[in-house]
């Protein structure tokens, strides 16, 4: 008899679907900063392609982390979402309505779920 490949061996068995929905979005926006580094070397902008790489670092590196249950992955994220959610109130009240909560409202429910029990408990931090 063979083994066959399993996407969910892949995967630990305490994976939620609300953190792959964390994970996806974490991925998305990391390709789509990916794409900024692109446009500003081929602009000739090397500090637009470095503050790219940069946010590409800070959402790829928590979203591989998270993926695989690590919890320095939880903790990152966690601070990096509250800072993001405060950020996105600046920039809602002194620069664009609009884009102020467009980065809050997913943040604010990664942030959220992050501290809800069922991630807790998919992280190992309360036991059934």
């Amino acid at each position: 008899m063979t083994d066959r490949f399993s996407l969910r061996s892949f995967f630990p068995p305490a994976l939620t679907l609300r953190l792959i929905f964390v994970v996806v979005f974490l991925f998305l926006t990391a390709i789509g900063y990916a794409f900024g580094i692109y446009d500003g070397l081929i602009h000739n902008n090397l500090n637009a392609a470095l503050n790219s790489f940069i946010a590409t670092l800070l959402y790829a590196i928590p979203a591989f982390g998270l993926l695989q249950l690590k919890r320095w992955a939880r903790l990152f994220e966690l601070g990096l979402s509250i800072l993001s959610v405060i950020l996105g109130f600046v920039i809602m009240f002194s620069y664009n309505m609009t884009m102020g909560v467009v980065t809050i409202i997913p943040h604010g429910l990664i942030a959220i779920y992050l501290l809800s029990k069922d991630c807790r408990k998919a992280f190992g931090f309360i036991q059934d």
